[in-house]
C-alpha cells in the first residue's frame, strides 16, 4: 500500500441539469440509444444548464488514517465517496485506491433484495474478494452485531429499514477492508444501535485500517478523526487538524444562516408549502432580537401554502442547533398533540417553550415542514438564534466561562453524605 490509501487528484464531476439518466435493459437497448447518438445532430450545451457537483478537489489519506469529510448539503460529499467507491466515474481527474474497500453509502448498499441475510453476508464478502473461510470466523460476531437472528434466512426484501441498515453496517464494518468508506450511517438506527457503530467505528480506527467518514455530527467527527476535509459547493475549502476544520465549519454555518430565507437554494422538499419567516418573540408575544436563558420564549414558524390548496396531515417542526451544527433538541406539533394539522394561505406556528434551557450563545435553527409523510421544505442552519446568559438556578451563579452556545439546561438536585437529607440545590419550585 505504500505511503498512501487514498489519492484524489484534481477531481470533478459535472452533470446537465434537466437530463435525466436513460436505463438500458436489454442489448437492443443499448443498441438503439448508441444508434440514437450517431445519428443526432449536435447541439451546442447550454453552460447554464451545467452543473459542477464537485470541482478540482485532491488530497490524500495515509494508510490506518480516519478522515472526515464535513460540508452543507449539497457541498459534494456524497459524490465525493460515490466515486472513490467507484460508483460514479469522475467527469475528470483521477482516484487511486490502494486497498480492499467496504462501502456503506446508502441502506443495505450492495444487497440483493431477493437474497436472505446469510447470502447477502457471503455475496458481500465475496465482492470484496473475501475467502469463505474469512466470512464464516466472522459470521456469528456479525449476526450479533445486527440483532437480526432471528431473521438471517429471510430474503432482506421482508426486512424492515432498521433491520436493513443494521445488517449493512455489520457487514461492512466486520469484514474486515482495508479501507471503510462510511456516509451517515450514524444518523440512522435507535439510540442503543448509534452507540454501538460508535464503538465499532472507533474499534475499526484502531486496528489501523483507513476510514473515510462523512457525518453532520461534529462530535462524531472530532471524537473518531485525526484530519478532516471541509467542502463547500463542490470545493475543498479547508483541511487540516479535525478541530481547526470544525471551526471553519462552524463559520461557514454563520455565513449560511444570515442568509435571507427566501434567498436560500438549499432548501430541500416538494415546495408547496414554504417556510417565509423565523421570529423569536417574548412572553407577551413582542418581537426581540434575543432571548433570555431562563425566560419564556416563542418561536414563531411564518409559511406560505401554493393558492387556492389545502394541506392536510402537516407537521411542522424546528430544531436548535450548536454553533457546530449539533442538534440540541427538537419542537415538533406531532409530538405533543397528534391533532392531524391542516395548513392553507399564509400563516404562522407558534412553540412556546417556558423557561428557555439554553446557555447564552449563538444557536441556529432548522426547519422542517411535512404533509402527508411528504418533505414540503427542510432548511438546515436556516436562521440565527442569539441567547443571553442569565441566572437559569436563582442561585446568583451564572454558568462558568466557556459554556457558550454548548448546552442544554436541566433544572436538578444534588446530595452529599455530608449535608442533611433533603437539602437540594438547583431546584425551583
Amino acid at each position: 500500500m505504500g505511503h498512501v490509501a487514498i489519492r484524489a487528484d484534481h477531481l470533478s464531476k459535472r452533470y446537465q441539469l434537466g437530463v435525466g439518466a436513460v436505463q438500458h435493459n436489454t442489448l437492443r437497448d443499448h443498441l438503439m440509444h448508441g444508434l440514437r447518438i450517431l445519428t443526432r445532430k449536435k447541439t451546442k450545451v447550454n453552460s447554464d444548464t451545467l452543473f459542477w457537483a464537485l470541482k478540482d478537489v485532491s488530497f490524500e489519506v495515509k494508510p490506518g488514517e480516519v478522515l472526515g469529510i464535513i460540508g452543507h448539503n449539497g457541498a459534494g460529499k456524497s459524490i465525493l465517496l460515490k466515486i472513490l467507491s467507484r460508483i460514479t466515474q469522475p467527469t475528470t481527474g483521477t482516484a487511486d485506491i490502494y486497498g480492499r474497500v467496504s462501502s456503506l453509502l446508502e441502506v443495505g448498499t450492495g444487497f440483493h433484495s431477493e437474497l436472505t441475510g446469510r447470502e447477502n453476508i457471503f455475496l458481500n464478502a465475496a465482492m470484496l474478494g473475501m475467502r469463505r473461510q474469512e466470512v464464516r470466523r466472522k459470521f456469528d460476531e456479525i449476526v450479533a452485531f445486527s440483532g437480526v437472528e432471528d431473521f438471517i434466512d429471510t430474503p432482506v426484501k421482508r426486512y424492515s429499514s432498521g433491520m436493513y441498515v443494521r445488517l449493512a453496517f455489520a457487514v461492512a464494518a466486520h469484514l474486515e477492508p482495508e479501507i471503510l468508506i462510511v456516509d451517515e450511517v450514524l444518523a440512522v438506527g435507535d439510540a442503543s444501535f448509534q452507540q454501538k457503530c460508535l464503538g465499532k467505528m472507533e474499534e475499526v480506527g484502531r486496528s489501523g485500517r483507513t476510514v473515510l467518514i462523512v457525518s453532520h455530527n461534529m462530535t462524531v467527527i472530532e471524537g473518531l478523526c485525526e484530519r478532516a476535509i471541509l467542502l463547500e459547493k463542490g470545493r475543498v475549502a479547508k483541511v487540516g487538524k479535525t478541530r481547526e476544520v470544525v471551526d471553519g465549519y462552524a463559520d461557514a454555518i454563520r455565513i449560511q444562516s444570515g442568509t435571507a430565507i427566501e434567498a436560500r437554494r438549499d432548501r430541500v422538499g416538494v415546495g408547496d408549502i414554504l417556510l417565509t419567516r423565523i421570529e423569536v418573540l417574548d412572553s407577551n408575544r413582542h418581537p426581540v432580537s434575543a432571548a433570555i436563558t431562563g425566560r419564556d420564549v416563542i418561536i414563531r414558524m411564518h409559511y406560505r401554502c401554493a393558492e387556492a390548496k389545502e394541506f392536510l396531515n402537516c407537521r411542522a417542526s424546528i430544531s436548535v442547533n450548536g454553533h457546530k451544527g449539533q442538534d440540541l433538541f427538537v419542537l415538533s406539533t406531532d409530538i405533543v398533540d397528534p391533532t392531524p394539522l391542516t395548513l392553507r394561505g399564509e400563516g404562522y406556528v407558534d412553540f412556546i417553550l417556558p423557561e428557555l434551557p439554553l446557555t447564552g450563545g449563538a444557536y441556529f435553527f432548522q426547519s422542517y415542514i411535512e404533509s402527508n409523510g411528504h418533505a414540503q421544505d427542510w432548511i438546515r442552519n436556516v436562521a440565527p438564534f442569539t441567547v443571553l446568559d442569565a441566572d437559569f438556578y436563582g442561585t446568583g451563579n451564572l454558568c462558568p466561562p466557556g459554556w457558550e452556545g454548548y448546552g442544554v439546561l436541566l433544572h436538578y438536585r444534588w446530595e452529599s453524605s455530608e449535608r442533611l437529607p433533603g437539602v437540594t440545590v438547583g431546584s425551583r419550585t
